[in-house]
C-alpha cells in the first residue's frame, strides 16, 4: 500500500518509520521540511497513494481532509483539537472512506473499552464518584487532550448521573453532576491517562502510560491498512471491533 503523510513532524516521522516496518511505501508531504517529497496536497503529490495519514495542526485538518477527499483519497485524521467541527468534517468527507481517532494507540484503545466496562458497572453503584486526570509533556498543545476527551465521553454515556464534563478549574464544591476532568503539562511527561472511581471505601483506578510514540504510529498505520478500500465515516471502535471479535 502506498500511504500519504501529511506532516512530518514528531508524530509523521514516526508514522514513516511504522509504515515501512509493516511493508508500505511512502510519501511525504510537508510545507516546511527539506526532505519531504511534496510541499503540498494535490493531484501530482497524491497520485500514487492509496490512504493519506493526517498528523499536523487543528488550524489546517479540515481544509486537509477537504483537499484530500476531493481527490479521492481515504483519510486517517491523527490530528486532534478539530472535534468542535465534526459535521462539517463529515460533510467535507461524506464521498470516501475516513477514521479519525483522539488516539491510535492499540492499547490505549483496550484501556477505553476497560473504561467503558467499569463506567456501566459504575453506574449501578451511586456511591461511587468519577473523574478523570490526564498528564502530558509540556509541548502538548491541546488540553485536555483528544484521549482525556474520549475517556470522559466514555464515562458521560455509560454513568447516567454524570451529564457534563467539566475541564477547568473548579470553583468551589463541585456539582455531582459534573465530571472533572484535569489536565497536567510538564517536561517530558509521557501521555498518563488515569479513570477514577471513588467512593468512602476504596478508589479504583484505570491508567493508561505510553512509553513514546511508536504505539500511537503503529496504530495509525493499521487504521490506514482497515480504512484502505472502504467508504464511510469511521471511529478507532469501528476498527478494534476487528481485532476484540477475532
Amino acid at each position: 500500500m502506498q500511504i500519504a503523510i501529511v506532516g512530518y513532524g514528531k508524530m509523521g516521522k514516526a508514522a514513516e518509520a511504522a509504515a515501512k516496518l509493516r511493508g508500505h511505501s511512502v510519501t511525504i508531504i510537508d510545507p516546511i521540511e527539506e526532505k519531504a517529497d511534496f510541499k503540498e496536497i494535490n493531484q501530482t503529490s497524491l497520485a500514487k497513494a492509496d490512504v493519506c495519514i493526517d498528523f499536523t495542526t487543528p488550524t489546517v485538518a479540515i481544509e486537509n481532509a477537504k483537499k484530500i477527499a476531493a481527490l479521492g483519497k481515504n483519510i486517517v485524521m491523527g490530528t486532534t483539537g478539530w472535534y468542535e467541527r465534526m459535521e462539517e468534517m463529515k460533510s467535507a468527507t461524506n464521498k470516501i472512506g475516513f477514521i479519525w481517532s483522539g488516539n491510535y494507540s492499540v492499547g490505549m484503545n483496550v484501556f477505553f473499552e476497560a473504561v467503558k466496562a467499569t463506567s456501566k458497572i459504575m453506574n449501578n453503584l451511586p456511591e461511587y464518584d468519577a473523574a478523570v486526570c490526564e498528564t502530558h509533556h509540556n509541548q502538548k498543545k491541546d488540553s485536555p487532550g483528544g484521549s482525556a476527551q474520549i475517556i470522559a465521553n466514555i464515562i458521560i454515556q455509560n454513568m447516567a448521573r454524570k451529564k457534563k464534563i467539566q475541564p477547568d478549574r473548579i470553583e468551589g464544591k463541585p456539582n455531582p453532576e459534573e465530571l472533572h476532568v484535569a489536565s497536567i503539562r510538564c517536561g517530558s511527561i509521557p501521555g498518563t491517562h488515569v479513570a477514577i472511581f471513588d467512593c468512602p471505601a476504596d478508589t479504583i483506578e484505570l491508567k493508561h502510560i505510553a512509553r513514546g510514540r511508536e504505539g500511537f504510529a503503529v496504530g495509525a498505520v493499521m487504521a490506514a491498512e482497515f480504512i484502505n478500500g472502504k467508504k464511510g465515516f469511521f471511529g478507532m471502535d469501528d476498527f478494534m471491533r476487528t481485532i476484540i471479535s477475532r
